[in-house]
């Protein structure tokens, strides 16, 4: 029990501190097409998900059905914990997903670049494509850094757009578990009492957090703001900060896992065909927006870049 808390604390800690790194002005700078590509895309790509694991592959657990989809969908590790908690997951099915979520990062942030390049993609577009579908932020910047500063700017601010995705996620998830899932389980009315039971709190933090800087930014001396904050407080402190508490909430995870009772969720390897087949649609969804918005929509915002 108390390893649990910690790795709760661990983590919650951290996405509170990458709420920080999230300025609004930023994602208000790429426009309309990196907004497009992270919130019309994601959410797409995550009810198609979903409801394909339920109807197509039929597996038993919503909670751990839910979590995958979000985890590959959202942003990885951070979205799959926030929706673990609002579909009150197991740690297992949270496991489970942290898991795909780590091993299919590893292979795009390397992959991706080198197909990129081989292709001969816009280096614009190949960075929108990498921040809509790499789940890690850091293997984001990495992958986008592979193909050069505009694709690495493009890529981590699509990705900054994507991850505040995750408090409204987490957020419908709770409503949709404790009034439709639950319900059909349990038959008791549930109210909104149960769903703010229910929804992470730490979300408000994230958000808070996000806000608060971003007021800080905008009021300060745009020399200064990036000096004090983007390439002091945020860049050296609270991001080293948060890749800390990351790092010992998995390994908490790790030493209080016993891989033996994950077995039966692999189980005719439906977790990995959910994962893999939501990931594909992801890259061919995400890769025709980024197309349309940024090369055929609005090509001006593209030429500014």
């Amino acid at each position: 029990a108390t390893s649990a808390l910690q790795t709760e604390f661990f983590i919650k800690t951290g996405l509170v501190l990458m709420g920080a790194e999230l300025m609004i002005g930023k994602i208000l700078a790429i426009g309309l097409p990196g907004i497009f590509v992270a919130w019309i895309v994601t959410p797409i790509v995550l009810v198609t998900t979903y409801w394909f694991g339920q109807n197509i592959l039929k597996i038993a657990s919503k909670s751990l059905n839910i979590t995958i989809s979000a985890d590959m969908s959202v942003c990885g590790v951070s979205a799959a914990i926030a929706t673990a908690a609002a579909s009150k997951a197991s740690r297992e099915e949270l496991t489970v997903a942290i898991s795909l979520s780590m091993v299919f990062t590893a292979i795009m942030m390397v992959v991706m670049p080198l197909f990129v390049k081989f292709t001969g993609m816009p280096e614009v577009l190949g960075g929108a494509w990498i921040g809509g579908t790499v789940d890690s932020s850091g293997a984001v910047v990495a992958a986008g850094a592979a193909l050069g500063e505009k694709a690495m700017y493009v890529a981590t601010t699509i990705k900054m757009i994507q991850n505040m995705l995750i408090g409204l996620v987490a957020f419908c998830v709770a409503i949709y578990f404790a009034t439709k899932v639950e319900k059909d389980a349990q038959a008791p009315q549930i109210g909104i009492g149960e769903i703010w039971h229910r929804f992470p709190k730490f979300i408000l933090g994230f958000i808070g957090a996000s806000v608060l800087f971003s007021i800080l930014y905008a009021s300060l001396d745009k020399h200064i703001a990036n000096l004090v904050l983007e390439n002091g407080i945020l860049s050296d402190f609270t991001r080293n900060l948060r890749t800390w508490f990351f790092c010992l909430a998995f390994a908490s995870i790790g030493l209080s896992t016993n891989f033996k009772t994950l077995k039966h969720h692999f189980v005719g390897g439906k977790p990995l065909i959910l994962y893999v087949c939501g990931q594909l649609l992801n890259l061919l969804l995400t890769l025709g927006a980024a197309y349309l918005m940024f090369y055929i929509v609005f090509p001006e915002i593209t030429a500014t870049i």
